[in-house]
Order: C-alpha cells, then structure tokens, then sequence
C-alpha cells in the first residue's frame, strides 16, 4: 500500500531555548503573559517544518533526496501558512509567477503561470500550456478553472525546469502538481466558517472514514463568497468571489495485491467579472477604436475636438478611473468544471507494480466584458468555452539487479475536444466565430536510477511523444462600419491539422557528499507543440499557423539536511536555451494577438530555499529567486511588426522573488497553544504584456501578513485571526492592452484585508 505523505520533524531537545519565547523578533505581536509554559512536545510550527514525502520521479522519496529542484508542501502546511488558493503557492516558491490573469475575455478564473521565465499567456484551445498543471496524476489542459481553492489537499509539488519525461505534455517550463488526501482508516472529519472584509464567507466541510471493512471515503465541500471591490453604474461589483467546490472519494484496498482509488469532483463560480479599471481610453490614437467612435458620432466628438469634451456621448479619458468602472454591458464569468478519476494499482510482486490511471474532465464556461468601461458601444467582448478531456496511462514500475536499479516505463494518451465562441462587438465592426479544436497526443517513456555506489546515483530518462491537432473555424462579419459586408468570412472554412512529434531526454547525476549534503547536475529538454492564431481581423485569407518550440535546460544543485537540528537548505542554478519561442503579439492594423514563433532566448537564474525551526517554538522560512530572460534573437514573419526587439522584457518575470516568514508558539499551561506568524513575500516589477506597455506593468511591491492562530489542549477547536497585505498597498494585478483597440486596463489588489475563522475537528 503507498506510504502516508508527511512525517513530522521534530526539534530535539538540544536545540531548544526557553528563554527566546519573549525575546525573539516576534514579540511586537503580542506580550508575555504568566499564564504561558514551556514549549513542549506540541508544537503549531511543526506542520510547516514537515519533511514532505513527494512523487514527482514517480516514486515515493523525501523532498530532500530528490535530486531535483521543487518545491513542496503538505496539506497541514498549507494551512498552517494560511494558503487557501492555489495562487497563494506563488508567493512562496522561488521564480514561480502565479496570476489570476483574465486577459481580453474577462473570465474570472483564468490562470497565467510561470516558472523559470517559462509559461502561458493565453487560455485558447489552440495553445497549449507552458507549465503543466495537474490533480491526482492528471494532465489540466486548459488554464480556465485552474484558480483552485485548496481543499482536503495531501500535498502541492511544483517542478522548476523542463519536464519532458516523466510528466510530458509539452511542460517546458515545470509542472504544478496537487494530490488529494486518501480516506482515512478511522472516522475523522472538520466543519470551519470564515469571516472577513467585504463580507468574505467561506464555509468548508470534510469528512473521511471507513465505509466497510475493505472500502474507505471521504468527501469535502467549500462555499466561499465575497463581494468585490470596483463598483458598476447598475450595482454590481467585480472583482467578487463566488464558487462552490466539492470533492470525493472511495478507496478499496481489500487486497494485498490490489487497490482502487476512485475520486471525482465539480466546482461552479458565478461572479461579476475581474474589477478592471480603465487607465488609457486610447482616444488619442487616430486609429483607435475610441477615435473611431468618436468620428461616428454627431456633434462635439469628432477626432480631435472629442479627446477633451465632456459629452458623455464621447468616448475618452472621462472614463478612466483608479476605483470605478462605468461600463453598463454585461460584465459577468461563469465556470462549470467536473471531472473523474479511476486509479487501479497492481503489487505484481515485491518488485513489480503496474498502475492504471483513467480520467476524464468537462469544462463548460461563459463570460462577458465590457472592456471600454463606458456606457458607449466601443469595446465588448462575449465568449463561450467548452471542452472536454479524456486521458489514460499506464506505468509499470519495478527493481532490478539486486535493488541497484530502480525503474519506471509508461505508456500515456490524451485527447481534448473543444469549441470557443466568440462574439466581439466593436465600435468598427462585429464578429462572430466559432472554433473547434482538437488535440491527441501519444507518448512511450522510460526512465531508471541505478544505485553505482551508496552516495553516487545515475538517472536516464527519455519520452517520445506524437501529437496531432486540428482547427476548425467559422468567423465571420456580423455588421461593419469599414467597408465589409454582413458574413464576409475572416477566414477561409476548412479543418486545419498539425502535428509534432519528439524525443526529449534527461540525465541526472547526484551524489552525497556527506550524510547531510547531496550535490547534483541535470541535463533535460522539454518541447511545446506548434498550434494556430485565433483571433485575427482584418481578413488574411488564410490560418495563421505557429510551430513547435524547445527548452534545453542544464542545472546543478545542493540540498543540505541537518542531522543536527531541524534545518535545510536547497540551492539550484540554471542556464536554459530557449528557441523558437512561442510568443502572442500585437499587429499594428490587425484586431487580436497573432501566436508565432519569434526568435530565441537564454534564460539564467537560481533558487535559494531555507526552513529552519530554531527552537520547538520559533521557526523561520525563506527563499529567494532569481531569473534573467532575454531574448537572443528576433525573428517575425509578416503580417507581425517588430514590437518585440532584443531589448525587451519577458512579460510576466520578475526578475528577483523573495518570500520570509516567522511562526512562534506561545504554549499555555492548560495545554493551548498560541501561533503567531509574520509572513512576506516581495518581486521586482514586470511588465503584463508581450509590447512591454508601462500603464499596466506591476511594480516592485513587498506584501506582509500576520496571522494569530489559538489551538485547544485536544485540538478539537481551532480559531484564527488574521490581517493579509498589512501595509495596505495598492498596486497592480494583472492588466491588458491593445496597440490595435487603444484601450488599457489594469485590474488592481483589493487592498488590506481581515479574516476570522473558527473549526471544530472531530
């Protein structure tokens, strides 16, 4: 049967100070009190000092005898550092950018994820992913419905560098893995209510226990509501919160020799939209949509008299402003997401172990914005996203050669079906299109680690993969103040394929130089198929088509584990060449991003991660990354222009990362405890688009959280108190512009916030 995922480490005597309990730098949060005891066998710091037993080679081993660079946390840590969302994870993992992005579309739970410099801008069926994401073993293929709440979680991996083996599915910047917990052996289960700014609510229950003597479940739900922070002429308020999750799951492990693990789950959000805030009407473009609509317009407006009047029948920069939208279109984003997982697992013998692993997913999401964010018809965009997903692999996992050679062979399938609907309602014109999509990819992998000595392993890994993709769109003109007429097509009809196929290798070497420290080098490479453009206007007269981009990466690292006290210590450094590399652009004269390949780069950087827990009582965290992207060679094909030169910055990498937090327990003498954590996370600015446009770069920006946590003698009630972004700082989120449109909109942090929460264990 597998291994329970965490082990805690405990401080040994030795290392404990009685004495620092009100002398440490945490003592600005509360006083000492009389009543507090010495710190003692319970500690509420453990959680985040677990030793997090990981999958990401595919078989069970300690975070820090893996000889690769990730990052991990158990379910307990996560809560213990208060994470309730994913993007929460990317505030403390080093040169991992995790952003609710919504683009053009507006959807409220768009995911735009980097690792390493490395990642996706777009949600489109007709791109893929460049960090993968999955759950329980399964590949997510598309990044709407990937703002996770984290509920009933064993553990969070995320995988810095290609991972063109093992995982695949073009994941050439890492892979972002979550695992659910297993049911229990014995009945266990918690009720938790929170409470907090803008009459934040969120309501969790899980249960989990034996159902027979053979079968185990468990089952957990979250209802989280809040309401937003930009206000609407009509009264509603984007950038509000309201979704409802549930998960579940039946475990048989009757036999010695076989086990299933049957999960699903579904989550549904129903919510106004991101707040966005219009910086730049763009009315002073001559071309723009905003001078556009204002030379249609009879009277005052016409370019350029219109930049400045106050007739509210103009479109300009009365519009913008730096805490209300006054759109009045339909601004709203609903997401429907289910899916199932069947995991059978064969003990063949004490060295042979197939597992069978079966999924399938539905995504069925709607949105709306008005991106003018004004009462005028100048900008709205409507899209409908649907897709499904089946997959299936299977690993046959074993040992050889006395127990020096530990191997795993795979052979996995992926198939994606989708459609995309958009209707874009411009002040020049309007269009519909609908887009199918299809994706299938096939791939063989095998990958052994051979024991040469105690200290000294070898690891090879190789994967071959062939992927096919077809696009079939119908786009065509609803109505037109440009010389086009009612349903002349944009593109010519026709089902459009492409396909790819690769080997991608890896090789690791690590070796233990002492019992505490381990060194290694990996050489891997990873690739992401080619795909097509989407969104295009004026007509080309053909498919704009995009090619397969690579990643070979080279890094060495260090992971050191004191045998002596409760301390590690991580370090890696890297080099990637980047090449063809896939990027979404703007066009000067053309409505929409073109996906193409333009040039090369070379990406260096490394990763810095400590926890040290100093006494029982007083633990510290920190971790710090660093990644310098450039580009190394341009090269765009017409219809695109150079607005992307060897001068400019990757969108969405900052170039410095850094997170540190400080945990104290305070222990009361009727066996209560009291966590008092101080936590911060800090990155360089960088820039929300491929054009580098300053109006919606986010900052440099350090945030701080406090959190109070009170825990009974049994455990049984929990409470927390807590403040997130202490200094209230105001600063951009994510943002979008458009040379072509004029617009440009920035969606803003919410500011500082409380919480409450109280939970009853049992």
């Amino acid at each position: 049967m597998e291994a329970s995922h965490t082990e805690v480490r405990t401080p040994t005597a030795r290392w404990r100070n009685k004495n620092l309990i009100c002398t440490v730098s945490v003592p600005v949060l509360l006083a000492c009190s009389s009543a507090w005891s010495q710190p003692g066998e319970r500690s509420g710091v453990s959680a985040m000092m677990e030793e997090v037993t990981i999958t990401a080679r595919k078989v069970e081993e300690g975070l820090q005898d893996a000889p690769i660079s990730v990052t991990a946390f158990t379910g307990d840590g996560l809560e213990a550092r208060g994470m309730e969302n994913i993007e929460d994870v990317g505030a403390v993992t080093p040169n991992l950018s995790y952003q609710n992005n919504a683009g053009a579309g507006g959807s409220s739970s768009v995911a735009t994820v980097y690792i390493r410099g490395v990642g996706q801008r777009d949600f489109l069926g007709t791109i893929d992913n460049g960090v993968g994401f999955y759950i329980d073993e399964v590949y997510i293929a598309r990044t709407v419905g990937a703002t996770v709440d984290l509920v009933d979680v064993d553990r969070i991996e995320v995988l810095r560098g290609p991972q063109g083996t093992l995982f695949g599915r073009n994941n050439v910047g890492g892979a972002m893995a979550i695992y659910s917990k297993r049911p229990t052996d014995d009945f266990e289960g918690y009720a938790d209510a929170s409470f907090g700014t803008d009459n934040m609510q969120r309501f969790k229950l899980m249960v989990s226990g034996p159902i027979t003597d053979d079968l185990k479940g468990n089952f957990s739900v979250v209802d989280a509501s809040q309401e937003g922070y930009v206000d609407r002429p009509d009264g509603t308020d984007t950038g509000d919160d309201n979704q409802t999750a549930a998960r579940g799951g039946l475990l048989w492990d009757g036999s010695d020799a076989f086990e299933v693990h049957l999960t699903a789950d579904y989550s549904t959000e129903e919510e106004n939209g991101p707040a966005f805030l219009l910086v730049e009407s763009g009315a002073s473009l001559a071309s723009g949509f905003g001078a556009f609509y204002n030379n249609a317009v009879p009277g005052a407006c016409p370019y350029p008299a219109g930049l400045t009047a106050s007739d509210p029948a103009c479109f300009n920069d009365q519009w913008t402003s730096d805490d209300a939208n006054y759109g009045t279109w339909d601004n709203y984003s609903n997401t429907d997401t289910w899916g199932t997982t069947l995991r059978a697992k064969w003990f063949i013998n004490d060295n042979l172990t197939l597992k069978s692993i079966t999924a399938y997913r539905d995504l069925d999401s709607e949105f709306t914005r008005d991106a003018d964010s004004s009462p005028l018809l100048v900008t709205h965009f409507y899209d409908t996203f649907e897709t499904e997903q089946y997959s299936q692999e299977f690993q046959l996992q074993g040992s050889a050669l006395g127990g020096d050679l530990d191997w795993i062979a795979g052979l996995y399938y992926f198939k994606e079906e989708g459609n995309n609907t958009n209707i874009l309602d411009f002040a020049i014109a309007n269009f519909y299109s609908s887009n199918d999509f299809t994706t299938e990819s096939e791939a063989i992998y095998a990958q052994g680690t051979w024991h040469a000595s105690d200290k000294l392993d070898f690891t090879l890994g190789l994967r071959y993969t062939q992927e096919d993709k077809s696009f079939d769109p119908y786009q065509y003109v609803i109505s037109s103040n440009i010389g086009y007429n009612s349903g002349d097509l944009v593109v010519p009809p026709g089902v459009y394929t492409t396909d790819a196929s690769e080997v991608t290798p890896m090789v690791n070497a690590s070796y233990h130089i002492t019992d505490e420290l381990m060194a290694y080098a990996t050489y891997s490479e990873g690739f992401r198929s080619g795909g097509f453009a989407q969104r295009i206007f004026p007509p080309l007269g053909y498919v704009p088509s995009f090619d397969p981009e690579y990643v070979d990466s080279y890094e060495i690292g260090l992971k050191y584990d004191s045998a002596s006290q409760p301390l590690v210590i991580n370090f890696a450094a890297f080099t990637m060449d980047y090449t063809d590399i896939q990027v979404a652009s703007q066009s000067e004269g053309y409505v929409g991003l073109f996906e193409d390949n333009i040039g090369n780069a070379e990406i260096t950087g490394f990763e810095l991660e400590m926890k040290w827990a100093m006494t029982d009582s007083l633990f510290m965290e920190l971790g710090t990354g660093y990644t310098d992207a450039e580009y190394t060679r341009i090269d765009i094909q017409a219809p695109l222009v150079a607005a992307i030169t060897t001068d400019s910055e990757f969108d969405h990498v900052p170039e410095w990362t850094a997170n540190l937090s400080l945990a104290q327990d305070f222990s009361f003498e009727n066996g209560s405890l009291l966590t008092a954590r101080l936590s911060g996370s800090y990155h360089t600015a960088f820039y929300n688009n491929v054009a580098n446009t300053e109006s919606i770069k986010t900052p440099e920006v350090d945030i701080w959280d406090l959190t109070l946590g009170w825990s009974s003698p049994s455990d049984a009630y929990t409470l927390d108190l807590g403040v997130k972004n202490l200094t209230d700082e105001q600063y951009i989120l994510s943002g979008y512009a458009s040379s072509s449109i004029g617009l440009e909109s920035v969606v803003l942090d919410r500011g500082r916030q409380w919480f409450a929460s109280a939970r009853y264990s049992f």
